[in-house]
């Protein structure tokens, strides 16, 4: 059974990436009439990036489409933002938790309540990054992207304004925007993908498009750690709920959440930025493995979002609690100019928040110069939230109120 299982599953994707020919011979005849002659369209465009472009590139090692790998680390996702969710009530957005917790650590608030939980859920995301170090390195931290520093310098800035000003990531708007049926989220996340398309394009083809094709299927997949990973993440999802002691639960259950949600990310290949340039690249050799993230992490947060949707509906941890219920409309220019900036940030090094928090430790111990560029990058895009959390925070500060003596001076000079 299981081997006809495994052979149904080999012909599907085998006709799944069959299905890119028509599509790549078409894309062969255009390279070859924008090559054609020396006034081809090729040999007109520029190149407005400089060493941001090209010659980075053919640095990348391909990777292969891994939709079994990809689908479970997408399922691992999921469960942490469901668990989230119906458990204490919060939303897994990986920006939305650690740059309020920066500022709040900024502020000196007490380490308890809210705070304590972002703590958890971050300590947690870089554990479940550290065990992917350990069991999974291959997969997840292959390397650090052979880049320049002003890339990696001008990305993580981007990504840190634009996560503040759109209010979200992949995974604020994605994982959980979407399935609360949010317009704001069904506006990012085509404008973010969008922009980091067309970055990846500019930097990867600015001297041309070469054939379209579809990555190599990796089959049989590597399903081993994948499958642990899965069956680790559903105890301690069990745990988590189940644990009798309330002030216990309270400890276990961000932990558990930030865990299988770096977990997740290893799995998934979203630590890895050269799979993630190469699913925004529609113009070169595509992976689609990223899109198995994001569907069967949808499938699982989905249903756990419509079930809170009900007023009447509390979380698991107690009547006291309630869910996080973001605005899902308004605000929309600035929803634009952020989801815009993180587009730029994310094509430009293949980083988002959560896998930028999850791979810091991992690609700056394994990867020398690379690594250490892509930890400045990480730091960026923290600072970068943050000033532009402060910038946000003046610009809406109401005027001060002028007291009654100074209003009658006013007045009377009036």
């Amino acid at each position: 059974m299981l081997d006809e299982f495994s052979a149904a599953c080999s012909h599907f994707f085998v006709a799944f990436a069959k299905c890119s020919e028509p599509v790549r011979a078409l894309s062969s005849d255009v390279a070859v009439r924008l090559d054609s002659g020396s006034n081809g369209i090729r040999g007109r465009l520029p190149s407005l990036f400089g060493d941001l472009c090209l010659r980075n590139f053919h640095q990348v090692k391909r990777m292969t489409f891994t939709p079994v790998e990809s689908g479970i680390g997408g399922i691992l996702i999921g469960l942490s933002a469901a668990l989230a969710y119906l458990g204490d009530g919060k939303i897994a957005g990986i920006s939305g938790i650690v740059g309020p917790f920066l500022r709040g650590v900024g502020k000196c608030q007490p380490m308890k309540d809210g705070q304590l939980w972002k703590a958890l859920f971050v300590l947690g995301l870089v554990i479940g990054g550290l065990v992917n170090l350990y069991f999974n390195q291959g997969f997840a931290y292959p390397q650090a992207l052979k880049i320049s520093l002003v890339k990696y310098c001008l990305g993580g800035v981007c990504v840190g304004i634009g996560t503040r000003a759109g209010r979200g990531c992949t995974s604020g708007h994605g994982i959980c925007g979407l399935p609360r049926l949010a317009p704001r989220s069904w506006i990012a996340v085509p404008t973010f993908m969008g922009v980091a398309a067309i970055t990846v394009a500019w930097t990867r083809h600015s001297a041309g498009f070469g054939t379209w094709q579809m990555a190599k299927l990796q089959w049989p997949p590597k399903w081993e750690f994948p499958v642990a990973a899965a069956l680790s993440s559903l105890l301690l999802a069990l745990l988590a709920v189940f644990l009798p002691s309330k002030s216990l639960r309270s400890m276990v259950s961000p932990l558990s959440c930030g865990i299988i949600f770096g977990l997740g990310l290893g799995v998934s290949g979203m630590t890895n930025q050269a799979k993630v340039l190469d699913f925004l690249d529609f113009g070169g050799t595509w992976d689609p493995s990223l899109a198995f993230v994001m569907g069967l992490g949808l499938c699982v947060s989905f249903p756990a979002f419509l079930f809170a949707e009900n007023e009447d509906r509390k979380p698991f941890c107690g009547e006291d609690c309630s869910f996080e219920k973001p605005s899902k409309t308004g605000d929309y220019g600035s929803l634009v100019l952020g989801a815009t900036f993180f587009g730029l940030g994310w094509g430009l090094v293949g980083i988002c928040p959560g896998p930028a928090l999850a791979a810091a430790v991992p690609y700056m111990i394994a990867d020398g110069t690379a690594g250490l560029y892509f930890g400045l990058s990480v730091l960026l895009i923290l600072v970068s939230w943050l000033v532009t959390d402060q910038v946000i925070t003046q610009v809406n500060a109401p005027a001060p109120v002028k007291s009654a003596e100074a209003r009658k001076l006013l007045d009377e000079k009036a």
